[in-house]
């Protein structure tokens, strides 16, 4: 069966948020921000009673849900060995290099269960995401996706799903 793709781009597709990396002496080490933007391909048939792969305004939904919690948040990667994490009196304490290296209040917070909040693991990550929350609308016969996460102009990482995943 032929497949088609379907590819999401728009300047909507973005979100703003701080990081920092546990890379001792590096420069990302230290808290910073980038104005990430998301873009999404997908193959799969083309279904023949609607003549979509998938509806445009459907895949752009998914990936705005997926996105939407990261904007405007400092990121915490809570799978992160090198870090402590807890909630306490509506903040998120972080340990790094000592106790409390970072306390930003809970509604400033976005954790995320993964090592490291690079644009490779943060591109896998949403991709992920994204695609478990296409399953659920009902969305069927895709055979792969790529995200695309550009960090800042000229930067990006990308992460490819094939069918199997999530």
């Amino acid at each position: 069966m032929p497949t088609s793709q379907v590819t999401v781009a728009k300047e909507s597709l973005r979100f703003s948020a701080a990081h920092f990396l546990t890379l001792p002496g590096h420069v990302c080490e230290r808290l910073h921000g980038h104005n990430y933007r998301v873009a999404v391909t997908v193959d799969g048939p083309v279904d023949p009673a609607t003549g979509f792969v998938v509806d445009f305004a459907v895949l752009k939904r998914v990936v705005q849900a997926a996105i939407e919690p990261l904007d405007h948040r400092v990121l915490v990667p809570t799978a992160n060995p090198s870090l402590q994490v807890r909630e306490a009196d509506g903040q998120v304490v972080v340990g790094y290099t000592r106790p409390g290296w970072l306390v930003v209040p809970a509604a400033h917070a976005c954790l995320i269960p993964v090592a490291q909040t690079t644009a490779e693991v943060m591109a896998e990550w949403i991709a992920q995401t994204v695609w478990a929350g296409l399953r659920t609308t009902g969305t069927t016969g895709l055979t792969r996706m790529v995200l695309e996460l550009e960090e800042s102009t000229g930067q990006w990482a990308r992460a490819e799903l094939p069918a199997r995943a999530g």
